[in-house]
């Protein structure tokens, strides 16, 4: 998923803010967007850091989303 600090337009239903976003390293305030995509492993630089479980289970709700999986 997308994360990014401006969280100002967090008016999409499929957006969900990071609550924990300190603890996952980020810098900013910062939320993922709905927009899923892939990299090859070998063009990561470092890990930033980790979600918080709080904040997976709100990733898990919007790939759910995102795949059509919404009860």
């Amino acid at each position: 998923m997308a994360i990014t600090s401006k969280t100002r337009r967090a008016d999409d239903p499929d957006e969900y803010v990071i609550e924990d976003w300190k603890k996952a390293g980020l810098v900013l305030p910062s939320l993922m967007k709905p927009a899923v995509s892939t990299i090859e492993r070998q063009l990561i630089i470092r890990k930033l850091g980790s979600l918080s479980s709080r904040d997976m289970d709100s990733l898990e709700r919007a790939v759910e989303g995102l795949c059509g999986l919404k009860p």
